[in-house]
Order: structure tokens, then C-alpha cells, then sequence
């Protein structure tokens, strides 16, 4: 069997080529890589499985002007459509562009009235969305893939990313010569954000309630094309060769053994107060005694290379750690940033051997919950800040998916930080079972099966 896993930018490659995923599939299987990554990343992976990987050079697609419109209305009918129908005003917020020229301005201003007219109907929708499709099919770029997956031949085409403008001509370049495709939705709270670009044949899903919103917000695709198998991303917490003793973990990252650790794990720059947040947080700790004051260990977010941690991590160097991510940097853009095992080691063991995690709204909160550690949420703004709102953010649509407020410590006010990081820390807590209720609805338990089933599916289409 001939399968081609398609990987579009950087993220896709940690949780579907790192993972086990590989390891699952029939040892006589000829694997293909095709990707706008380098060989050295195919190489790392081929050492990770020890298992020979075709790489092979994807293109760039230029997008047109008519492209792109249909593209943006699509996205922005979709927005207003899911708004109305789920009743969630902060879904119209995924609709920011940049629009600095006027004509940036004037091009979206087009797209939105387009979007709009489609809105009012579900059947404008995907009239237009057939209508982009058709235009795809009109380009050079979808005839220069489809010459290269005639030379490749696959048996099954596997997109590990839904939101890729390249893999979405990919994959119905694939889909014009019947070659069958698979596709991942690669985070938790896409769906409701209009960003299904890749459509693929069939979908592995995180979980029933993935399902659930793929029926919500694309009740044209079929039941039967959708499988809820978990995400792979939670697997390498079960792996026992990737845990570090702690007293080496404590050690490599300056961490006294006697102290709590609290990790701050940082967003992209979308979220603009997190460095806000952290000062806030050093400094209502230091107002602790000293025998309960935990350590921050801060982990920023892999794509955030802007430095904006820095001035905090001097002002209290002796109670702020850095475990800065373990990616490489290939040429430019946030998709050419790649994951390496070795942060995956580094993220497994922040996760076993800090005691609790503390974010705006982040995954990092099922991370932890992998090892039954609470998370903290922050749940207010800054007042310097008023193009951006923790409070709104935390409506967002896939929060609505918690089955209880319990599952979360929530930090609702800069006065109540020590209170909350005690809570967290040394309890009182909600039982176990009532904070992991809201994991088991996000993700398929259990959770280090996952691999397993999206192989068993891969080589069953």
C-alpha cells in the first residue's frame, strides 16, 4: 500500500509523524511525504520510526484575485451563518483582517458583501463553496499536482491539516483522479471558525462532539465520511521513554524540588496581554510567604519569537524559569516554524512534573489534565488593552463544549491571583472525575489509542 501523507506547514508534523501513527501502519506500506518541508525534517522522522519516507517537494499556490474573494465570502457567509445559528456573536470575531491599504480595505469590504448575501441562505453557501471548487480546478497549480500525484500513484492521500490553501488544491487534485483522502481536523475549536478549506472524502475527528459541530455547521457532508478516532497530540504523555526523573528536570531548568512549580504557558501574539498577565502573576506571587510560593516555569508559545517575556524574566529571575519550546526555523512565516521530538520530550515533562498550568484559554489545560493537574484560566483584561478581551475570548464557541465551570479554576480578577494559585495548588478542588469530564468530551479517551484508529482507517478507505 501506497500512502501519502500530505503535510502542508509545520504543525501537522508533530502530532500525526511524530506520534505512533506511522509505527501503526502495515510495515510493508511505501510511505510518501509531501510537504513544503526540508529533507532534514523527513529525515528526522525516518529516524524517529526507523523507517524509510519518500520526501517529496510541494509547491507554493499562487492565489488569484477571484480565488481569494470567493475564498474571504466564503468564510465571512460561513461566520455569520454559524453566529445565527449558535447564537455566539464572538464567532464574528475570527473575521479580523489586516487592513491597513485602502485597497486591503476595500477588497475585504467586497468580500464581506458577498458573504453577506450568501449568509442568508445555506444553499448560497455551498453553491459558492462548489463555485470555488470549480475555480480551483481552472488553475495551473491544481494540473501541476495532479501531474505529480499521477507520478505518485497513492493509494490513499492523508491531509493532517484542514485549514491549508495549498492542500486544498491538493486534495482535489486527488479527488479528481479517484485517489481517496483522508483528512484531520487538526484543532478543537476550528469548526466553528470557518475553516474547513481542505475537503477530503472522509474526516477523523477528536471526538462525538467534533461530530456533533461537523452536523452543526457542514450538514452537507455525509454522517458516514465521519470518524471520531482522538488526536494523536496526547499520546506521547504515555510514553514512558520520554519522561525525565525528576530531580534531572528540576536541575536542567534551574527548578528548586522543594517548591511548587506553576507553568504559564504563553499564546501566540492573537493574544496580545499574555507578558501583562505574567507580571501580574510574578507579582501577586512574591506578596506570598515564601514556604508557599511556587516557582513559574514559563513555556511561551512556539510561534511567538517576539521576546515580549523577556523584561518580566529579568525583573524576577529568581522566581520566573524559562523552558523556552524546542522548534527550528525554516526560512520564513509562522509555517515554517517545525516541532522536534525534543520538545515533545521537554512538553511531556513540564506537563508530569510541573503542578499546575495557568493560561488564557489555552489547550494546555487537557495537557495537563492527561495527568489529572489543574489548570487555571484567566478571566479578566487589562485596561491598557482594549482591542482585545480575555472575558470575550473565553465565550468563544468552543468553550461551550465544558460540561461544568468546575473543570477549570477560574481566575476572574487580578486581586484573586494568590487565591487561585492556592486553590490550584493545595486545594480544595472539585473531585478528579468532575475536572476530567470536560477532556473526555474533547478528545476520545482512550486517549493513547488514537493512532491506532486513524490507521485502521487510512488503510481500510
Amino acid at each position: 500500500m501506497r500512502i501519502c501523507f500530505l503535510v502542508p506547514d509545520g504543525v501537522g508534523l508533530r502530532n500525526y509523524l511524530y506520534s505512533s501513527l506511522i509505527d501503526r501502519l502495515p510495515k510493508d506500506a511505501e510511505l510518501i511525504l509531501l510537504t513544503v518541508l526540508p529533507p532534514e525534517v523527513v529525515q528526522e522522522v525516518q529516524q524517529v520510526h526507523q523507517k524509510e519516507i519518500r520526501h517529496v517537494a510541494m509547491t507554493t499556490y499562487r492565489e488569484a484575485f477571484w480565488g481569494k474573494l470567493l475564498k474571504e465570502s466564503i468564510t465571512y457567509a460561513r461566520l455569520r451563518y454559524n453566529t445565527r445559528k449558535v447564537d455566539n456573536s464572538t464567532i464574528m470575531i475570527n473575521w479580523t483582517r489586516k487592513q491597513y491599504a485602502w485597497l486591503t480595505r476595500l477588497f475585504f469590504a467586497l468580500a464581506a458583501l458577498v458573504g453577506w448575501w450568501a449568509s442568508l441562505s445555506y444553499r448560497r453557501i455551498v453553491r459558492l463553496e462548489k463555485r470555488y471548487r470549480k475555480h480551483l480546478r481552472s488553475t495551473a497549480y491544481f494540473k501541476e499536482q495532479q501531474s505529480v500525484l499521477r507520478q505518485l500513484q497513492p493509494d490513499v492521500l492523508f491531509s493532517t491539516h484542514q485549514r491549508s490553501l495549498d492542500g486544498s488544491v491538493v486534495v482535489e487534485a486527488a479527488r479528481s483522479l479517484e485517489i481517496p483522502t483522508l483528512g484531520a481536523v487538526y484543532s478543537w475549536d476550528n469548526l466553528p471558525k470557518a475553516r474547513l478549506l481542505v475537503r477530503t472524502d472522509r474526516y477523523v475527528l477528536w471526538s462525538e462532539f467534533m461530530k456533533q459541530e461537523m452536523a452543526t455547521y457542514y450538514p452537507e457532508i455525509a454522517e458516514t465520511r465521519l470518524f471520531v478516532t482522538g488526536t494523536p497530540q496526547f499520546e506521547f504523555y504515555f510514553n514512558p521513554s520520554l519522561r525525565q526523573e525528576r530531580g534531572d528536570f528540576f536541575a536542567e531548568w534551574g527548578l528548586d524540588p522543594n517548591k511548587k512549580v506553576l507553568c504559564f504557558s504563553g499564546n501566540d501574539m492573537t493574544f496580545p496581554c499574555d507578558e501583562l498577565y505574567l507580571s501580574d502573576l510574578a507579582e501577586a506571587l512574591m506578596q506570598m510567604p515564601e514556604a508557599e510560593r511556587p516557582q513559574i516555569l514559563l513555556r511561551r508559545c512556539p510561534v511567538d519569537l517576539s521576546g515580549r517575556f523577556q523584561p518580566v524574566v529579568e525583573r524576577y529571575p529568581d522566581l520566573i524559569k524559562v523552558s523556552d519550546p524546542l522548534w527550528k526555523k525554516y526560512r520564513g512565516g509562522w509555517d515554517f516554524n517545525v516541532p522536534t521530538l525534543d520538545d515533545i520530550r521537554l512538553l511531556v515533562n513540564v506537563a508530569l512534573h510541573a503542578d499546575a498550568v495557568i493560561n488564557v484559554g489555552s489547550t494546555m489545560a487537557h495537557d495537563f489534565a492527561v495527568y489529572d493537574k489543574p489548570a487555571i484560566y484567566i478571566n479578566y483584561d487589562q485596561p491598557a488593552i482594549t482591542h482585545w478581551s480575555a472575558v470575550v475570548n473565553n465565550q468563544y464557541q468552543h468553550f461551550r463544549s465544558m460540561p461544568t465551570r468546575d473543570c477549570v479554576v477560574w481566575l476572574n480578577s487580578r486581586a484573586e491571583i494568590a487565591d487561585c494559585v492556592r486553590r490550584a495548588l493545595y486545594g480544595p478542588l472539585p473531585s478528579a472525575e468532575v475536572r476530567s469530564r470536560w477532556f473526555r468530551v474533547v478528545a476520545l479517551h482512550p486517549l493513547e489509542e488514537a493512532s491506532e484508529r486513524i490507521a485502521r482507517i487510512m488503510t481500510t478507505v
